[in-house]
């Protein structure tokens, strides 16, 4: 009971502390005086919401349309891999998006715990606006990169393809934050001189493919592919874990043919990327941090669930009389 009072309140005060929260929900009727809306587009037009205010997204076993962005919000999901990790939802469907683009004017915008939707490498965000950050998402096709822009966060997402893509080098996205996210394919926005400093770091990442970059910063990561290219435009490539020998010291270390994540079995698609129980390699990390996903300062979220209270469980009789009620159980923790 105690744990179910304190994430009320901890809901409680975060929704108070925010601006605007509207639920969208596309298996329901749009009703602007509840603030629930059927689609990602109708709550952004209306009248009432403001720059700043939050889309709370709910799990859907039906993708959300397309939703074009002129103005800062913060759009949050319930997460991924909901039925594969403990503890996450008790309604386990998650907010697949199509493409998100956000123009200039929706500079800060902050999307999180969400899923895109397979099917088009066209499902995915499309980046034209500065300091956007993408958190804990699940994506299918690479980010796109659509304008100049500056100062996009990439955090403690899960790539099943590639991380990145660009449609022309005319596109300059400069200082991006690249850091605890799992990329199945390739990092490989060229570094070529056009694309001079176009990361500011690149920390704490698992990556199975090639990497083609420009960075501040390379460290901490962990480069699944003995045999991938890395072209790393850097002063600082420290202490990452490589499969093969594309790179040697400041730290970095091939880990050869040895098992360095453990056995798969029985471990969701994200969790099975932690380093095995008394790993050599676990303070293998820039100034001693664990290498990979889950260290440093954002370590990755297992499902990307979002920092805010959820129920995972939720039980209640099939029956109730006006004299006893209805008994419920919930099960809640804060994030």
């Amino acid at each position: 009971m105690k744990q179910i009072y304190l994430a009320t309140c901890l809901l409680f005060l975060w929704l108070t502390s925010s601006s605007n929260v509207f639920r969208i929900n596309n298996t329901k009727a749009t009703s602007e005086q509840q603030k629930i809306f059927n689609t990602v587009q109708e709550a952004h037009d209306f009248s009432g919401t403001k720059a700043g205010d939050t889309l709370m997204i709910e799990g859907s076993s039906l993708p959300y349309a397309e939703v074009v962005l002129n103005k800062p919000l913060v759009l949050i999901g319930p997460g991924y891999f909901l039925t594969q990790n403990p503890q996450t939802q008790s309604n386990t469907l998650d907010a697949r998006m199509r493409r998100i683009t956000l123009n200039p004017l929706a500079a800060g915008t902050i999307l999180e715990g969400l899923s895109f939707a397979v099917g088009s490498s066209a499902y995915t965000p499309a980046v034209a606006a500065n300091n956007a950050i993408i958190r804990k998402c699940l994506l299918s096709s690479a980010i796109h990169l659509s304008d100049r822009s500056s100062g996009l966060q990439v955090i403690g997402c899960y790539f099943e393809s590639n991380a990145l893509g660009i449609s022309t080098t005319a596109y300059t996205a400069t200082n991006i934050a690249f850091k605890n996210n799992i990329v199945i394919g390739h990092l490989n926005v060229a570094a070529t001189p056009s694309w001079q400093n176009n990361f500011s770091v690149v920390e704490h990442n698992v990556i199975g493919g090639s990497v083609e970059v420009t960075a501040s910063i390379f460290r901490s990561n962990i480069l699944m592919n003995g045999l991938a290219t890395f072209k790393i435009n850097s002063n600082n490539i420290q202490n990452n874990l490589l499969a093969g020998t594309q790179f040697t010291g400041n730290g970095n270390q091939t880990y050869g043919l040895k098992q360095i994540f453990g056995s798969p079995a029985g471990r969701s698609a994200d969790g099975m990327y932690s380093l095995a129980a008394g790993s050599e390699y676990i303070a293998a990390g820039y100034d001693g941090s664990q290498p990979g996903v889950f260290g440093g300062t954002t370590g990755y979220v297992l499902s990307g669930i979002p920092p805010i209270p959820v129920i995972y469980e939720f039980l209640a009789d099939g029956s109730a009389n006006k004299e006893a009620g209805l008994l419920v159980t919930i099960k809640a923790k804060a994030n």
